[in-house]
């Protein structure tokens, strides 16, 4: 007899939604008219299974990749948006609700609009991990991998609801109508430690890297890498205390957005998963890419699907044209609908001997020569007024009276991930739509050694390593524990510049109210003097306001009315 799922939509499962199997997986399969999908078509051979975990992948891949998916006003702005790093080209797109402060519990849904389907995508991987023995044809190995990537997708589910909302519900199995499907949150330690055991298994059951063709299925590397992450942000302030940012409404529920107390021990546990990560990366031929030159290295990284620093990358989206999505969103002749780089995040930028820029407050004659001095990753990420794009953009014209100037409002355009090759008139790509990559292995291991023994030598190595590799000296010796905190998190802002890092960064420490808060700058640059030289002129974009309460997100405010057992986030009505 068929079995009855409930369908588990939003936080919890709305009693009144029943799904059979004849759509218990949507619509994934192609079928041909008046032919169902049951569970016995999906599980019936080894090629359904491998739909199935295709399906896994493409159901909720928005929640987890740098580019947004199309289908609503979010597409329109790079995640840069959400953080010092940018301002969006629009004044209408959601970020600037998220920047002024004004995000409520009843309109949660444009900041994440992933909420309901990583549910949904969760039920299908309990799905798959409770049916996947049975199917006739399958070898032992072919059941591992099934079982792998499902408890592989099911913890990166569980991680980015867990860095949004802190504690969620644990739910390990499909839910039957027998079961009892008001389910409250588990304490934040239980889901830490859910996460961990799935990525433990994952890494048991996956191979140790899968073939070229597979890039964008999850393998060995992946599942520690997805630890190595987990770990860092148990372990960073705004979870590794016993004092939470914001007290709950029930300060016994606070054990759904902190761990309890202060353990350093949990530095070191991220160090060590972060370090298991390096190592198996080591034993299987990945590295930094170091051979195309201190001024390409850090573009080809980006720019290129597939290369040997890359571990996980999403492949929703295969090659598309100037003008197909994602491109179209981002794509600096698309200036309208793209992102350009604050002032408050350029001055992050070193120059290129190590020391500070030292920009003028207000403005100056020497805009040029003073971008020409950054970090080579500042002009392998951006477009500046003046420079060379390609052969379609020869000079940015981003400068007032120029046709790239709208919308630039932090006065240097982002194109990070956006290939120089691109044209307007032919030519097709693939987005390389990072997941995980080597470099954040490198850092989250600096990071949390520094934070469990110091700035001992082997932190130092690790960021160093990834300076030289783009042409940035090594970091000053002796640095005390704070400083070389600030160094580490400075460039960690610079390296993984764009890569869905800095929003997260700046709550799990605790110190979005220190960066926004603020006004927030750009420039204008002025073709007087002539190129190759611009003037430029300090401005205000606006004031942003990131309100305590927003550490976390809210749960919406409806299901949180309706079910008495949903305990809301702290400062949301």
């Amino acid at each position: 007899m068929k079995k009855i799922f409930l369908l588990l939509i939003g936080f919890t499962i709305l009693s009144g939604v029943l799904t059979s199997c004849e759509d218990i997986f949507g619509d994934f399969l192609d079928k041909a008219p008046g032919i169902d999908v049951t569970i016995d078509t999906i599980f019936s051979s080894p090629s359904q299974v491998e739909t199935a975990i295709v399906h896994l992948y493409n159901y909720d891949a928005g929640g987890f990749s740098i580019f947004p998916v199309a289908g609503g006003a979010m597409q329109w702005e790079y995640n840069t948006a959400y953080s010092d790093e940018g301002q969006s080209g629009q004044t209408w797109t959601f970020s600037n609700t998220y920047n002024s402060g004004a995000l409520t519990a009843a309109g949660m849904f444009p900041i994440d609009r992933a909420f309901n389907s990583r549910w949904v995508g969760i039920r299908h991987a309990n799905i798959l991990l409770q049916q996947v023995d049975d199917v006739p044809g399958m070898t032992s190995q072919q059941i591992n991998e099934a079982k792998g990537q499902a408890r592989f997708i099911r913890a990166l589910r569980y991680f980015e609801m867990f860095k949004r909302y802190g504690s969620v519900p644990i739910v390990e199995t499909p839910f039957e109508l027998s079961d009892d499907f008001f389910v409250g949150r588990n304490k934040l330690e239980e889901v830490v430690d859910f996460i961990v055991a799935d990525c433990d298994a994952a890494a048991s059951l996956l191979p140790e890297k899968q073939p070229v063709d597979m890039f964008g299925r999850a393998s060995k590397g992946a599942a520690l890498m997805l630890k190595a992450r987990t770990l860092l942000y148990a372990a960073s302030p705004l979870f590794n205390t016993g004092t939470p940012y914001l007290d709950m409404d029930n300060k016994e529920h606070n054990s759904y957005i902190c761990l309890g107390d202060y353990d350093v021990n949990r530095w070191q546990v991220a160090a060590d998963a972060a370090k298991a990560c390096i190592d198996w990366a080591q034993s299987n031929g990945y590295h930094l890419i170091t051979d195309k030159g201190v001024d390409e290295n850090y573009r080809y990284m980006h720019e290129n699907d597939g290369n040997a620093e890359i571990i996980l990358a999403s492949r929703i989206y295969g090659r598309g044209a100037a003008w197909n999505w994602p491109w179209i969103g981002f794509i600096i002749w698309s200036h309208s609908h793209g992102s350009s780089m604050t002032y408050n995040f350029l001055q992050l930028y070193e120059k290129q001997d190590g020391t500070q820029q030292d920009w003028n407050p207000i403005g100056g004659d020497d805009l040029t020569e003073k971008l020409s001095e950054l970090d080579r990753r500042f002009h392998q990420s951006t477009a500046p007024v003046g420079s060379y794009w390609n052969a379609d953009i020869p000079m940015v014209n981003s400068f007032v009276g120029g046709n790239l100037n709208a919308g630039c409002f932090g006065g240097t355009w982002i194109t990070k991930f956006c290939p120089q090759g691109m044209r307007k008139s032919g030519g097709s790509y693939a987005p390389n739509d990072v997941i995980f990559r080597l470099a954040e292995a490198y850092l989250n291991y600096a990071e949390a050694l520094n934070e469990s023994q110091g700035p001992v030598n082997e932190a130092y190595n690790y960021v160093n390593i990834i300076r030289s590799r783009s042409g940035q000296p090594d970091l000053p010796p002796d640095l005390t524990q704070d400083q070389f905190r600030k160094r580490v998190r400075n460039e960690r802002a610079i390296e993984l510049f764009g890569e869905f890092h800095r929003q997260w960064d700046l709550n799990r420490w605790l110190i979005a109210e220190e960066v926004f808060n603020k006004d927030f700058q750009g420039f204008k640059a002025y073709r007087n003097p002539a190129p190759p030289n611009f003037r430029y002129e300090v401005y205000n974009i606006g004031t942003r306001i990131f309100p305590r309460r927003q550490y976390l997100l809210p749960f919406l405010r409806d299901e949180v009315l309706k079910k008495d057992y949903l305990a809301q986030n702290p400062g949301w009505d």
